[in-house]
């Protein structure tokens, strides 16, 4: 029998939970998170089959899954590098971030302790361990960022998940890090400021975002995601989300020209070519 510790039963980590209660491994699943509402709900659930902490519970688990923040992540990686752990046990984690964590994780591997970098580009603008679904991660892409795991170790993670049918996607930590800046972090960053600006720019008139359509709703959905997370995911990847956010700046003064100077064609070959690159995507499935 597998064990598997999860610490963190929010969105990502509880649907980790629920996917893998539906793979032919059946592990025993061990769920550590400060929220007594959600660590009862869950158990009650059968979603997890105990309640536990992380340091006092890790030396049972065969696997043991991070999926807090990256600080978090951080913190337990260090911790766990003190505590006895099963000479197999697989250490891993699904932080939106990779340098950093894989950099802590180094104080595992000087242990012989495996460590393998995760991250499965899945979400909602939802929260929390009742948001969590056992479809949130179908057909997506799962980043692997390869530490000191063996390839057992990676394929027995694999089966845990298998339910899911990802899409298994190894990668550098440093391009790990561009890239979701790139298609994650600064999107977020950008539909933010959109609801904010919009608020700001319509707090004295009479309609104001109530007759927001469903364009702007659409186009600034995950602005409704937690501040918290995304506080520590913008601390965690400063460097490629500001150097980007220069780029996304820049090619808004373009468009800005264009548009002041009534330039027909650039304002059209603006729109042709992002409704181009949108419809491509939506033939390729999206996967967040």
């Amino acid at each position: 029998m597998t064990t598997v510790l999860i610490s963190g039963l929010g969105l990502i980590g509880s649907s980790i939970a629920r996917i893998m209660k539906q793979s032919s491994v059946q592990p025993t699943i061990l769920g550590d998170d400060p929220n007594d509402d959600t660590g009862q709900f869950l158990l009650g659930q059968g979603i997890i089959d105990e309640r536990v902490t992380l340091l006092k519970a890790a030396s049972r688990a065969d696997i043991i899954v991070l999926a807090g923040p990256v600080s978090v992540i951080i913190d337990q990686l260090n911790q766990l590098a003190a505590v006895v752990l099963k000479p197999n046990v697989l250490v891993t984690d699904v932080g939106s971030t990779k340098m950093q964590v894989m950099t802590a994780a180094k104080q595992l591997q000087k242990h012989q302790i495996a460590f393998m970098g995760g991250h499965p580009m899945a979400g909602s603008h939802k929260t929390g361990g009742r948001a969590g679904r056992e479809d949130l991660f179908d057909h997506a892409t799962y980043f692997i960022v390869n530490g000191s795991q063996t390839p057992a170790q990676t394929a027995q993670f694999k089966a845990c998940l298998k339910p899911a049918q990802l899409r298994w996607v190894n990668v550098s930590a440093e391009a790990h890090d561009g890239l979701v800046s790139e298609i994650s972090h600064v999107p977020h960053v950008l539909a933010a400021n959109l609801v904010n600006t919009a608020d700001h720019q319509l707090k004295h008139d009479a309609v104001g975002l109530s007759a927001a359509a469903g364009g702007f709703k659409s186009t600034t959905r995950i602005a409704g995601a937690d501040p918290t997370m995304w506080t520590a995911i913008m601390l965690s990847n400063s460097e490629a989300i500001s150097e980007q956010l220069t780029t996304y700046m820049t090619q808004l003064k373009e468009i800005q020209s264009a548009i002041e100077a009534h330039d027909t064609d650039k304002i059209y070959q603006f729109f042709e070519h992002a409704k181009t690159v949108r419809e491509r995507l939506d033939q390729g499935g999206e996967t967040q």
